[in-house]
């Protein structure tokens, strides 16, 4: 079991879904986690799931606004005096509606942009601020296997999460210097709100596997099968595993490194 007692970890978007799953490992590890969402309701509901009292805070934070960021980040570092782990987990598929459009808009490229890429980039710096003073941090992205390759009905999705896999090399040489390490982990396929919606754009447009009268789930399912080598879905819970062991001091010598957790999608 990875021991990352007495670390502190903020995860941003630790309201639901792989958010949730990597929050409730972080926990399990020993480590105490200031869980953020854009939803305040959303993240206290992960308190409830993760059942682990003091060990546990929630605040509402904006990942693309500074001052929000910023003042979090700050009111951490009063409370607690220091960061460890920072979980870049926050991250949307398009703006409202998206999925009942065939073709992105410009507001979901721009909405998708503004989370996904530079709310990353907001957050990492602000905290990399506090991780250079203490010479030591972890930074873990969670990216996508959508950044490793082409979407034809999500295109703006795939390039943000391409856009993480890339920062996250760049952050890593700016950063290791401070003895910080940043990685990113690309989650496979995993039913969560962002694949429901998925999910129903497919079922009315179309897709690029032949699931005609599959819906919801049972379509998810056919995906998993189709694309899966291993032939089962991966979990919020398997997300966390990978971030806790990154997190942790066996992975002192990993950086830069974007780590797909695919049950066998993509090999390289």
């Amino acid at each position: 079991m990875i021991n990352l007692s007495g670390k502190e970890a903020i995860v941003t978007g630790g309201g639901s879904g792989i958010g949730r799953g990597i929050c409730s490992v972080l926990v399990l590890a020993g480590a105490n986690v200031l869980v953020t969402d854009i939803s305040e309701k959303s993240a206290e509901d992960t308190l409830q799931h993760c059942g682990s009292g003091d060990k546990l805070k929630a605040r509402q934070m904006d990942v693309t606004n500074e001052n929000s960021v910023d003042e979090i980040v700050s009111e951490h570092i009063r409370d607690r005096k220091k960061i460890d782990i920072l979980v870049n987990n926050a991250g949307i598929i398009g703006s409202e509606g998206w999925s009942d459009r065939e073709i992105p808009n410009n507001q979901d490229w721009t909405e998708v942009y503004e989370v996904n890429v530079r709310g990353v980039v907001k957050v990492s710096e602000r905290v990399s601020k506090e991780f250079q003073s203490q010479k030591h941090g972890k930074i873990i992205n969670i990216a996508s296997i959508s950044a490793r390759q082409g979407s034809p009905d999500s295109p703006h999705y795939s390039t943000s999460k391409a856009a993480v896999v890339s920062w996250t090399q760049s952050h890593a040489l700016q950063m290791a210097e401070y003895n910080v390490n940043v990685n990113a982990v690309c989650p496979g396929l995993i039913w969560t709100p962002i694949w429901e919606s998925i999910a129903r754009k497919r079922s009315q447009f179309g897709g690029s596997l032949k699931t005609e009268g599959l819906e919801g789930k049972k379509l998810f399912d056919q995906t998993v099968k189709t694309w899966i080598p291993l032939q089962r879905e991966q979990t919020p819970e398997d997300i966390g595993n990978m971030v806790a062991f990154l997190a942790s001091d066996l992975a002192e010598n990993i950086t830069g490194q974007s780590i797909n957790v695919d049950g066998g999608r993509f090999t390289n």
